[in-house]
């Protein structure tokens, strides 16, 4: 066996340590950073790598180093926002989990409202959307299901999707835009179409009854 000199351990062994507290420090660095970059954008002003780092307390470089382009600076930004102001999760399975839901995420879209609109009108926060769309696609899907088991799987389909457009931050913007209503009254009025809908299409398809696991 051969044995391994001082120095080479010295060279060697920091190549094959991994220090959990460095990996805690670089997760608590990329926080500040993301948190202040949601600081900048809900002032108006520009995301800049310089008012980054100014913001966060750190170096430039220490912002290039977790987020090598803007491109990824923005979608850490648009997943920061999505996690703290969001609250989707995407495991509502009945019509009262879906409101419950809807409550939950308009509160968070009037708590960030700046961060929020600007999600939606940016390509990069719509590319971060669409990359939860299998999820929130068959999270609806799901609802539907348990709630209009009757209904064929076109209109399922079709419901689901209504249940979308309801259900999402398009909808509350246009609600507190054009209607000056808080997250509150806006969660009541996509709560009422909800239920309209689905108690609708269960009198138009009665087949089954709601619970019941739906037609193949």
């Amino acid at each position: 066996m051969t044995e391994v000199s001082p120095r080479q351990r010295r060279r060697v062994g920091p190549r094959g340590y991994h220090s959990p507290l460095r990996a805690q420090q670089a997760a608590a660095t990329r926080v500040r950073i993301l948190e202040a970059c949601a600081a900048i954008m809900e002032a108006g002003a520009d995301v800049t790598y310089g008012a980054v780092a100014a913001q966060a307390g750190v170096q430039e470089r220490t912002v290039y180093r977790h987020f090598p382009t803007k491109v990824e600076l923005e979608a850490g930004l648009w997943g920061w926002i999505l996690e703290h102001l969001t609250h989707v999760d995407f495991e509502a399975r009945s019509e009262d989990d879906l409101v419950a839901a809807v409550r939950r995420s308009f509160a968070g879209f009037d708590e960030g409202a700046p961060l929020i609109t600007a999600m939606l009108h940016s390509r990069q926060g719509l590319d971060v959307r669409l990359g939860q769309q299998d999820a929130r696609r068959a999270m609806f899907q799901g609802v539907v299901a348990a709630a209009v088991p009757g209904a064929p799987p076109v209109v399922r389909g079709e419901l689901a999707a209504a249940l979308q457009v309801l259900y999402s931050a398009p909808s509350w913007e246009l609600l507190r835009t054009f209607w000056g209503l808080d997250a509150a009254a806006a969660a009541s009025v996509v709560e009422l179409a909800i239920r309209s809908l689905l108690a609708g299409a269960r009198l138009r398809f009665p087949g089954a009854s709601a619970g019941r696991a739906p037609p193949p």
